[in-house]
């Protein structure tokens, strides 16, 4: 994730989650329902030229299908870092959309903003792969 097209796609991503910050949108319920939503296989995947899919026409898409709530907002610089890292994490990884929101949802991006957004995002991505793997044994049992 080197080319200056990559970090375009990504910059796309944050900005629409600060779009989602401009219209005051509950910060998880946006991220929760753009990551099941039909644009977000779309608008995350690494082998199609999504430049094209500007962030605006996306949130206008996601609006007129989801109608958002306003409601609680993350600072706009946990929204800009999140909206890079998953896109980043798009073109890294083979995960879906809901594979990657639910290994590393919203809330928990917010709560570990602080140690994370100081790596870099291919290190970030690889705690939290590794963390939600821990969890998940945890909770299996094993």
């Amino acid at each position: 994730m080197n080319s200056a097209a990559d970090h375009s796609l990504c910059r796309q991503s944050a900005k629409l989650f600060l779009l989602a910050n401009e219209r005051k949108t509950d910060s998880v319920k946006f991220a929760d329902r753009l990551f099941h939503s039909e644009i977000a296989p779309v608008f995350y995947n690494k082998d199609l030229p999504t430049n094209w899919l500007g962030e605006t026409y996306v949130m206008s898409v996601l609006e007129d299908e989801l109608h958002f709530e306003k409601g609680v907002t993350f600072s706009d610089d946990v929204m800009y870092w999140a909206g890079y890292l998953y896109r980043a994490w798009s073109l890294l990884y083979d995960d879906t959309p809901e594979e990657m929101i639910t290994q590393a949802p919203l809330s928990l991006l917010n709560r570990m903003f602080q140690g994370l957004h100081v790596m870099s995002y291919e290190m970030a991505i690889e705690d939290l792969k590794k963390l939600y793997l821990e969890n998940h044994k945890m909770q299996q049992g094993f």
